[in-house]
């Protein structure tokens, strides 16, 4: 089976809609790994390991379902396409679904088995938009640099939607009105920041749809696939492709970096580093500059380095650059904490390694639509919808594991009861910022141990595509008569 693409660059106003599908993703990991375990913690009371292990166990849930939502997503034939009827269809009960994880705290506090069904319903749902709708960079476009634009659209927007939520959390939802007093852990502000990322996230996904809606149309018709395998043998046969093998091992720990990053920014913005509400407001501005500034680089990278060694050398550079802060804080050599002058050293650090982590991520993530083209040339099926949601099912054991090390990290230091920053041991935020800032290189270290097994560049690729067109004319020949 052979999908085919339209020839030439894809329009601008198709880069947008695509990209814009992704503003859901952004506003649930901004959501459920920012603003989630402190909340249910610090806020409501639960024991952080509990937190840490309800979002895990819906992660594993969600990670499990991802294949066959994949799956399905590839077998599904209408006349709007494969992807499109996903996005249609879960719009609405995703967006109710995220509201009411934070409107009903009251539900939530009183029934841990209503909390987890409400989690995994939440992510069930997003991953059948984001499943259908990622899997449409394979088929919109062959180009290894159009790939990478639309994955650079697609983290852009993404970024955005979550910024924009962290954005207003800090500096409306979740802002005091008493400067002695910490906003993060008001309840009173969640409930219309779980209003607000409802609203986008149906906004953005009917949009994002609406905007891809004619092009879909104008696509070649889709064969149907004669695969002869059952889902689950289709399933592990993209788990058994080397390149895939090798991404997924790298492509886990890039996602655990930037989970436990952000699973424990609230937590060392107040007990390690004793930031303000006010300095926390600017927190989104260091997020925003790193996700532009990955924006602009990231293509001109893969042009001269390839997408493999991009992700390696940003990974690398972002562990680095998240130890020193943490080093210099522990060693004496950092300005006095809590004041401007180490808010803005820290800000600055922080952009730089995310800046890191985003290139890494978005150049794993364009990684797998090459492996779409190297199963194809092998087995003579396209599975992209299988092969991007083995992917995400990747990226949330990633975010699973990097949850749990801060979840261990949170109620190993004694943050599982209700704690004031100020009434908080300065030799125990001292452990913490040690434990934190060695996690960060080793995971660096393992993300780049991995990805370096990853062996499909430019050149691998395009002699693919040339392949296929062969086998492609050869085909239409045969079909015409012609000897």
């Amino acid at each position: 089976m052979t999908v085919q693409t339209l020839p030439g660059a894809l329009p601008t106003r198709i880069k947008l809609a695509h990209g814009l599908g992704s503003v859901t993703l952004g506003i649930k990991e901004a959501g459920l790994t920012t603003f989630f375990m402190i909340y249910y913690n610090q806020v409501l009371g639960f024991d952080p390991r509990t937190v840490s292990l309800v979002l895990i166990g819906a992660m594993v849930i969600d990670a499990m379902v991802d294949p066959m939502i994949g799956r399905l997503s590839d077998a599904t034939r209408t006349r709007i396409g494969r992807r499109l009827p996903w996005l249609y269809g879960a719009a609405v009960p995703m967006a109710i679904a995220w509201a009411l994880l934070w409107v009903s705290p009251d539900i939530a506090t009183h029934s841990t088995l209503g909390l987890v069904i409400n989690v995994v319903a939440v992510r069930i749902l997003v991953s059948a938009c984001e499943i259908p709708s990622i899997s449409l960079v394979a088929e919109l476009t062959r180009d290894y640099d159009e790939r990478t634009t639309l994955m650079r659209f697609r983290f852009l927007f993404g970024w955005l939607g979550g910024l924009a939520a962290t954005a207003l959390a800090y500096g409306y939802f979740l802002k005091s009105d008493d400067p002695t007093k910490s906003g993060l852990l008001d309840p009173s502000g969640y409930s219309a920041f779980g209003l607000f990322g409802a609203t986008l996230i149906l906004v953005s996904t009917l949009g994002s749809a609406i905007g891809q809606h004619r092009r879909i149309l104008s696509l070649p018709p889709t064969a149907q696939a004669t695969h002869g395998k059952s889902m689950l043998a289709e399933i592990a046969l993209a788990f058994r492709n080397p390149a895939f093998v090798a991404l997924a091992s790298g492509a886990l720990f890039i996602i655990t970096a930037y989970a436990t990053t952000i699973s424990a920014t609230n937590y060392v913005m107040l007990y390690v580093w004793r930031l303000t509400d006010a300095q926390l407001s600017w927190y989104p501005l260091g997020l925003a500059v790193a996700v532009f500034g990955a924006f602009l680089v990231v293509g001109r990278a893969h042009r001269h380095f390839g997408k493999r060694d991009t992700a390696i050398v940003a990974v690398l550079f972002s562990g680095a650059v998240a130890f020193l802060p943490y080093a210099a804080r522990n060693l004496g050599w950092w300005p006095e904490l809590g004041g401007w002058t180490s808010m803005i050293l820290l800000l600055a650090l922080q952009t730089v390694s995310l800046f890191g982590l985003i290139v890494a991520n978005i150049s794993a993530a364009s990684m797998v639509a090459e492996i779409v083209e190297a199963h194809e040339v092998e087995h003579g099926t396209r599975i992209e919808g299988v092969f991007f949601a083995g992917y995400l099912m990747v990226q949330k054991f990633g975010q699973a594991l990097g949850i749990f090390l801060v979840g261990q990290l949170v109620a190993y230091v004694g943050l599982g009861d209700r704690i004031r920053p100020e009434d908080w041991p300065a030799s125990t935020a001292t452990t913490m910022a040690w434990i934190f800032a060695g996690l960060m290189v080793l995971i660096a270290l393992a993300a780049a141990t991995g990805l370096r097994r990853y062996a499909i560049d430019r050149a691998s690729h395009e002699a693919r595509l040339a392949a296929l067109a062969s086998t492609a004319q050869a085909a239409a020949d045969s079909e015409a008569g012609v000897p």
